[in-house]
């Protein structure tokens, strides 16, 4: 099943060089197997479905063994479509998994908690679109445009990047619109996002493109942050006309100011109901900046905490990456033209 109509399908397949270079320059596919799991979306919010068929095509016109399964779109909550799961479980190891997807993957049962421990487990490598529904179909060129990038030329700025970060101790962040942020960083390593996912086991996002670093401990970040690029809550990332300013003491948001405080505000409180730990929700897990030259704000978050002069601010999780915070979100919130100084120093971004 296809899952979006003809329109759609071959607009998708106007782009196939660029979808087969990603799969070529970030997966270095060869003879595995290549499984794409995206969903139908809805009405004119189908872009994952387009970005899924893309990839899905691209890999065949290749000669590889592919496959692709649809679901509905899945909250975080929520459990993957039975077809996912058994599609998942049946795959052989050291295949390559795709996601492109309107909101995110969905629990996966008995396969475990986490995708990425079932791909480290498989020796599957993957990559990840996630987000997607917020945006309409009228965005797959923004989309595709962001990740048709020179590659190695963003990986030697990313990990160029990466050592300053891993070198310094203290991150401070300042905008003219407010935002005064210090980060406590000592002894934590940076991740580069930069779009290589050719070791086993390994994956991450497409786009790629950004440099984040998790906070030390649990109350390493205090000041000011003045969100004015997007904002991502329980109702998806969306693009601000107005600044909304978070106050942080000891990692953690103690006020919120703004038109778009109820948002947030209502989407913090339904994660404190849910979480085991409700203290940890309102924490600051993540200081990431953007380096993708092409991709631009459209008001999902996967790709608008990658654009080149924007940095953000995780609220929530960050155990993955090195830091101590195991919740129940994982909110990016995007700010512009950021100035960060490491240790004092002005970084060149």
């Amino acid at each position: 099943m296809l899952g979006i109509n003809q329109e759609l399908r071959d607009k998708a397949e106007k782009k196939l060089s660029t979808f087969s270079k990603v799969l070529k320059t970030c997966l270095k596919v060869k003879n595995e197997e290549v499984l794409v799991i995206t969903d139908y979306g809805s009405g004119e919010k189908q872009l994952a479905a387009m970005v899924g068929h893309g990839f899905y095509k691209a890999a065949l016109n290749k000669g590889y063994k592919t496959g692709i399964v649809f679901q509905e779109s899945k909250k975080g909550f929520m459990q993957a479509d039975s077809n996912v799961v058994n599609t998942l479980q049946r795959l052989e190891n050291n295949s390559i998994v795709v996601l492109s997807l309107s909101n995110k993957l969905g629990r996966l049962g008995h396969l475990g908690k986490s995708f990425r421990n079932f791909c480290k487990d498989k020796n599957l490598r993957f990559i990840s679109s996630s987000g997607l529904g917020g945006v309409n179909s009228g965005q797959f060129d923004i989309f595709a445009e962001a990740i048709d990038i020179n590659y190695n030329r963003m990986r030697k700025h990313g990990l160029k990047l990466k050592s300053k970060l891993d070198r310094a101790k203290e991150i401070k962040v300042k905008t003219e619109k407010g935002t005064n942020l210090v980060f406590d960083v000592e002894g934590k390593q940076a991740i580069a996002n930069v779009g290589d996912y050719k070791e086993a086991g390994t994956g991450g996002n497409i786009p790629a493109g950004e440099v984040y670093i998790p906070p030390k401990g649990l109350g390493g970040v205090n000041g000011k942050l003045v969100i004015d690029g997007s904002m991502r809550c329980d109702e998806g990332t969306m693009l601000l006309k107005e600044p909304l300013e978070l106050e942080v003491k000891e990692g953690r948001i103690v006020d919120i100011k703004g038109m778009y405080k109820g948002l947030l505000e209502k989407t913090l409180i339904r994660r404190e109901d849910r979480a085991k730990y409700p203290e940890r929700v309102r924490l600051i897990g993540e200081l990431g900046i953007g380096i993708n030259p092409k991709a631009v704000l459209i008001g999902s978050s996967i790709l608008d905490e990658k654009v080149l002069g924007t940095a953000h601010v995780a609220i929530g999780s960050n155990a993955w990456f090195g830091g101590e915070i195991r919740t129940v979100l994982h909110l990016d919130q995007v700010f512009m033209a950021p100035k960060i100084f490491l240790d004092g120093e002005l970084l060149k971004v």
